[in-house]
């Protein structure tokens, strides 16, 4: 199979070509850096061959590696280029295995009906003073943040709802069930405060988990109200925070009834407090492949007899399939609730 000047595409990267083969690896030049990896794992991530036929065959090489139990997830390599072009430094460039993720949202009763917790539009007046006066939420309480502006006059309830026109928003919960697109956020606290925050795990295919709790409960009640697989991911910069989002139909939504149902604490525990259902820091955490399995499989039989039955089967199948789970083995739940 040659492979020397034929064209691959990475999800970062772009289109590039093959330039040279060596060993195990293959050397890929991209418009701005060339860069190296092992082959064939790297088509098992970052790479897909523009010949369908040829990215098959790879495929089954990887399978066959796997197999053999000695597949290993590569580590590329990037040689930027310097103005000389001839001299180049070689950079490691640090590898993360995907993962799901999973965030924390200020609660948002935005566009709140009998089938919509909220977060599409801006909160009830209610929540916006719970929100700035007894939850002291940072954003809301922010100079800045037109609720905060609001709640002290400076503008009306008329401008504050029109913010969320014409694909405005103003915060990022308001818009998350409408443009589907959770962010990092920024750092709150220490020498990084006011940081973008970035998102360094998540690729495409990774499980984004939408999570709240509701006004006057404690962290132990905090549920998930939506769920979408990633097919847009920016992992973000120190002038930008990451963000993730989902234009394909693999994004569903709880009613308030359902998400009430879907306790995460359940499925999610700390490494070091396993039994201590406890947030802390941070507007997002990493979450296993097992655990969101887990999450697809309760809301599978939630939507069963709704007319999303047969997106949230399709869901669970097809993450299953990315995942190489088997849902005939669906492990138990072993989140922080289920170990007290």
């Amino acid at each position: 199979m040659e492979l020397i000047n034929t064209k691959v595409r990475h999800q970062d990267y772009g289109e590039g070509t093959i330039i040279r083969l060596e060993n195990s690896y293959i050397y890929v030049n991209f418009k701005q850096c060339e860069m190296k990896f092992q082959y064939p794992n790297s088509f098992d991530e970052f790479l897909v061959h523009e010949n369908s036929n040829i990215h098959a065959i790879i495929k089954k090489d990887i399978e066959i590696l796997k197999k053999s139990q000695i597949y290993k997830k590569q580590k590329p390599v990037e040689n930027k280029k310097k103005n000389n072009a001839d001299k180049r430094k070689i950079v490691k460039i640090k590898f993360y295995p995907r993962t799901n993720i999973a965030f924390k949202c200020n609660f948002c009763d935005g566009g709140h009906s009998n089938n919509r917790v909220g977060f599409n539009g801006v909160c009830s007046n209610g929540i916006i003073r719970n929100n700035i006066e007894v939850e002291k939420r940072v954003w809301c309480n922010e100079d800045d943040s037109p609720c905060s502006q609001y709640l002290n006059g400076i503008i009306n309830r008329s401008e504050l709802d029109d913010m969320c026109n014409d694909g405005g928003s103003v915060c990022y919960e308001s818009q998350m069930l409408r443009d589907w697109k959770a962010f990092a956020g920024v750092v709150h606290t220490g020498k990084r405060k006011g940081k973008p925050m970035k998102l360094n795990q998540v690729q495409n295919n990774s499980l984004c988990i939408l999570t709240t709790r509701d006004p006057n409960s404690n962290e132990s009640e905090r549920y998930i109200f939506g769920a979408f697989l990633v097919d847009e991911n920016n992992k973000g910069d120190n002038e930008n925070a990451g963000y993730v989002m989902a234009k394909s139909r693999y994004r569903i939504e709880l009613t308030p009834k359902e998400a009430r149902k879907m306790l995460f604490w359940n499925y999610h525990s700390n490494n070091n407090q396993p039994t201590v259902a406890v947030w802390s820091s941070g507007l997002h955490r990493y979450v296993k492949d097992d655990e969101a399995i887990q999450i697809l499989n309760d809301i599978a039989k939630l939507k069963q007899k709704t007319k999303e039955q047969e997106l949230a089967n399709d869901f669970l199948n097809y993450f299953a399939q990315i995942s190489d789970i088997n849902l005939s083995i669906m492990p138990e739940k072993n989140g922080a609730l289920q170990r007290k």
